[in-house]
């Protein structure tokens, strides 16, 4: 009943945004609605297909029609722009990786349509988002729809109590709490007389979800915005005081965790084997979750938890590796219900970094190292402009890239906008002059 409700509100206050918020058109703002309340909603209302799914995926296409318009109309070189450009490069790469390469074609195809898809949302909104006063309005509005997401996640530790990982009708609880942070770091920024209040409503919510990525994230985002106000030490002291109970409290659950640490050691010792074998352009894009059993070593098989040596096993039940070890001694039932889990036959990085290195190699890596010089001096620009917008960049991408550390963020538009921010804000600034 509350996931049911939850789109209804978001549609109700959206139209009552639109009232007396006119300056991005619909589309812009229909969008961020779209990224919230319906990208991950498989909720289908009695209809038997996935309705929000739809919705978003219409919002995508209507924005790259849009788009399209956009630069016909105006006239626009596409590629005069710096977004495009770093855009358009790492399209390039994930074609070249195909090159070479054993391809399992249905997942190279849907990861690169993906990426064309959200590139078009993100060149989109960089043309769109063309002032001071729009960027502004769309921050107030995931300020507002991320109350609303967070009143809904008290709801549902009333109904269910503390300690369960909420996710309303996301995929995974991580993901909540990651579009919660986005509000958070908004709110930092919002003249709301309310502003702390709803700061804190939305960082229940994000404790609530446990995700640790993000708790990290706000713990990160929280330091760098009371540098940014060069707080003196009387008022200083309390906040690193919660930040220290915080750590000590959640640390379990933020920090340690012997198992999910485990596995993650496992996946990077893999990536580190296919990079070896495909150092140049990796073993192509999306296909580290359908591949990753070719590079478990006796070493990687040893060491591992169940979650990695039972993956390994139902992808190679006759390998070498299997005789001696506990499968081998296993009763053909056992074996059997390790075999039907299909859902273990498959594993994702739940590292970008990860991804970025295993699935394209060398050239995906000095991809993202062009990106990040070139993010690395639009950033020195705005500091010049703006100190308060130099801050908001760093404490929204830091954030943005722990959470990428943790979980597979690449295939989300607002990834790549977040990381786009300090380019538009300086382009609209040059604007002004």
């Amino acid at each position: 009943m509350i996931n049911n409700l939850i789109p209804i509100f978001s549609i109700f206050y959206f139209l009552f945004f639109l009232k007396s918020n006119r300056l991005n058109n619909v589309l812009t703002s229909l969008i961020f609605i779209s990224f919230f309340v319906f990208a991950t909603n498989y909720i289908d209302i009695g209809l038997e297909i996935d309705i929000f799914r739809y919705l978003h995926r219409i919002i995508g296409v209507l924005a790259a029609i849009a788009l399209v318009y956009h630069i016909f109309r105006n006239r626009i070189n596409f590629f005069k722009e710096l977004v495009p450009r770093i855009l358009a490069l790492f399209f390039l790469v994930l074609l070249l990786s195909f090159i070479g390469n054993d391809i399992y074609a249905e997942y190279y195809a849907h990861y690169v349509r993906n990426f064309i898809f959200i590139s078009s949302i993100v060149v989109y909104l960089y043309y769109m988002l063309d002032s001071k006063e729009k960027l502004e309005e769309l921050m107030s509005l995931i300020v507002a729809i991320t109350l609303i997401l967070s009143c809904f996640v008290v709801l549902e530790v009333v109904q269910n109590g503390w300690g369960n990982k909420i996710k309303l009708f996301y995929s995974n609880n991580s993901y909540l709490a990651y579009a919660l942070f986005l509000g958070f770091i908004c709110s930092f920024n919002s003249q709301s007389k309310y502003k702390w209040f709803g700061l804190c409503l939305i960082t229940f919510a994000i404790f609530a979800t446990s995700s640790r990525a993000v708790e990290l994230s706000v713990v990160f985002s929280t330091l760098v915005y009371v540098y940014s106000r060069q707080y003196k030490l009387v008022y200083l002291a309390p906040g690193l005081l919660v930040v220290i109970a915080v750590l000590v409290l959640f640390f379990e659950q933020i920090v340690s965790n012997q198992h999910i640490s485990n596995v993650r050691y496992m996946i990077t010792k893999i990536t580190l084997n296919v990079f070896q074998e495909n150092p140049i352009n990796g073993i192509g894009y999306g296909q580290f979750r359908k591949k990753f059993h070719h590079y478990i070593d006796e070493d990687i098989f040893l060491m591992s938890t169940n979650e990695i040596s039972d993956a390994f096993f139902i992808n190679n039940p006759n390998s070498p590796l299997i005789k001696n070890s506990k499968y081998e001694a296993m009763s053909e039932s056992d074996k059997e219900f390790i075999l039907s889990h299909v859902n273990r036959r498959e594993k994702m990085t739940h590292n970008d970094v990860l991804t970025i290195v295993a699935d394209l190699g060398l050239l995906g890596i000095a991809c993202t190292v062009f990106l990040f010089y070139k993010l690395y001096i639009e950033l020195q620009k705005l500091i010049l402009h703006n100190r308060g917008y130099f801050f908001f960049s760093i404490e929204l991408i830091g954030g943005s890239l722990i959470f990428s550390l943790f979980h597979n963020n690449l295939t989300s538009f607002v990834f790549w906008f977040v990381l786009f921010i300090p380019f538009i804000m300086n382009r609209n600034y040059i604007k002004t002059r």
